[in-house]
């Protein structure tokens, strides 16, 4: 059997998160995956520095 290189991290984000996150996706018409994205790369650069 195969494992993807890079295993869904969502599992780590809460029941109560993911609720908000469908919230602004239904509000926004933006995919989770984008917003996701989003704050990777903010938190990256935050942390990066």
């Amino acid at each position: 059997m195969s494992y993807p290189k890079y295993g869904w991290i969502g599992n780590k984000i809460s029941e109560s998160d993911m609720a908000s996150l469908y919230r602004m996706k239904t509000k926004t018409r933006r995919p989770i995956t984008a917003m996701v994205a989003e704050a990777v790369s903010q938190y990256v650069r935050e942390v990066g520095k």
